[in-house]
């Protein structure tokens, strides 16, 4: 699992506005992506792979934010365990 590292930001009404449009078409690929870290972590690929011109797929991009988020995945193997 990639290292996690907390940092605060600051957002305005728009950029709130964009996360829950990216929400909106990330819960189309059958993902829980709810959280906004989950939301930006996303974004964030999206934009790098469109930036350097790679192709990418929302289901992987959302797939890949959920498995690698600590929270889900504790979750996850608890849910496994019990």
């Amino acid at each position: 699992m990639p290292k996690r590292v907390v940092r605060t930001i600051t957002l305005t009404e728009d950029d709130l506005t964009m996360l829950d449009d990216i929400e909106r078409v990330l819960s189309k690929t059958g993902n829980r992506v709810k959280t906004d870290s989950k939301l930006i972590r996303a974004a964030i690929n999206v934009a790098s792979s469109a930036l350097h011109g790679k192709p990418f797929d929302v289901n992987e991009v959302a797939e890949r934010v959920v498995r690698e988020d600590g929270r889900s995945l504790s979750k996850l193997i608890a849910k496994h365990k019990g």
